[in-house]
């Protein structure tokens, strides 16, 4: 089978024919159809993240879209044929309060996840991939949508999974922070799907936000961020016509934490703040005003399964709108040019390699229903 390998970071991917997997006992194969690729996935082949790397040469790439191949020992429910999507948060089954975990195809998470990551260096960037089995979720309802279509699901199940944490309910108001990125803009049609009477868009670009305000059919406000704290907490209560139920933080790389204090001071008494960004400095927490307002932190990390079913299912019903992002593919062996396509994406994108050698495609957006 053809595999894109890395050998060394910083070295050029190399495509390669490599031994087909078999699969072990409690693993999957899948037969890889469609592998949505990070922004930042150059910068990764280059080392330059703070990253725990898996050993040795390894297939790159972390979810994906396929049908399952073989099945190994012990695997209960999933059936060859089936179509799956591939998802690399794979966290340990042994019973403890703090399983190890590891993001299968990039990086290992927990101090002690070494030997998960030995175990499965291997991402989706490869023809056939093995897989644990838990780490796969049915796409029950979609069966209908092309590869690449389905792989956008990688882009919503990140913020959906915070939304979650945070609790938002149907008829709340929630601010996006962030919502001009490749995953705040997910959090946008993801908080639309699940219910928000009014999102407020944050960011520091028009353009982005003013797209996601015209998908939103009147729920969604933009408000342009100027790193006036005061002035920015004004601005986003008079966007949601008082304050807010839910501040939802997804900005990645922030070197300044105005952005994300004054979507935490835009909040009602009682209101929650989930973190899902990558902030590089200290937030400074306002003691007395956390106190008297009763507000809520969250730090939260990814999703759980339960979360990526209950996706599936509002993807299946039609209040998640797939067709939303703009999904630009790319043939397998176009893999580097994918690359610095993906690099480039802004707001609603995604990027696709398709295996199959199917040339370059563009699906355009559509509206989304209302929810």
């Amino acid at each position: 089978m053809k595999a894109w390998m890395l050998d060394q970071l910083g070295q050029a991917l190399a495509l390669r024919d490599v031994p087909a997997p078999q699969p072990r006992a409690g693993a999957v194969v899948v037969r890889m159809e469609a592998v949505p690729l990070l922004s930042y996935t150059r910068a990764y082949l280059q080392g330059a993240l703070p990253y725990a790397y898996p050993p040795g040469p390894f297939s790159p790439g972390t979810n994906g879209i396929g049908r399952i191949a073989a099945v190994g020992e012990g695997v209960q429910s999933l059936q060859v044929g089936q179509r799956v999507a591939v998802n690399p948060l794979w966290r340990s089954s042994e019973a403890g309060p703090e399983p190890e975990q590891i993001l299968i195809g990039l990086t290992g998470i927990s101090a002690g996840s070494a030997a998960m990551l030995a175990a499965f260096p291997h991402g989706t960037l490869r023809e056939l991939a093995e897989m644990p089995a838990s780490t796969l979720i049915p796409l029950h309802g979609l069966e209908h949508l092309s590869a690449a279509r389905l792989a956008t699901l990688a882009k919503f199940i990140v913020p959906f999974g915070g939304l979650r944490r945070g609790r938002l309910q149907a008829g709340e108001t929630v601010a996006i922070n962030g919502a001009s990125g490749y995953f705040g803009s997910a959090a946008v049609m993801a908080a639309l799907a699940m219910g928000a009477a009014r999102v407020i868009a944050l960011g520091r670009r028009a353009a982005p936000l003013e797209r996601l305000a015209a998908l939103g059919s009147g729920r969604v406000v933009p408000v342009i961020l100027h790193g006036d704290a005061d002035a920015d907490v004004r601005a986003i209560r008079a966007a949601a016509g008082g304050r807010v139920d839910l501040a939802f933080d997804m900005v990645g790389q922030a070197s300044d934490a105005s952005a994300t204090l004054a979507a935490l001071k835009s909040l009602r008494r009682g209101g929650r703040l989930v973190l899902m960004g990558s902030m590089q400095v200290p937030l400074p927490i306002p003691y007395g005003e956390m106190l008297r307002n009763n507000w809520e932190l969250i730090g939260h990390f990814m999703y759980e399964s339960a979360d990526y079913l209950a996706l599936v299912a509002l993807a299946a019903s039609g209040q998640l709108a797939l067709d939303a992002v703009q999904v630009e593919t790319f043939a397998f062996s176009e893999l580097e040019s994918a690359i610095d396509a993906a690099g480039r994406m802004d707001g609603l994108a995604c990027t696709v390699a398709l295996l199959g050698g199917r040339e370059v495609t563009w699906e355009a957006a559509a509206m989304p229903p209302k929810a």
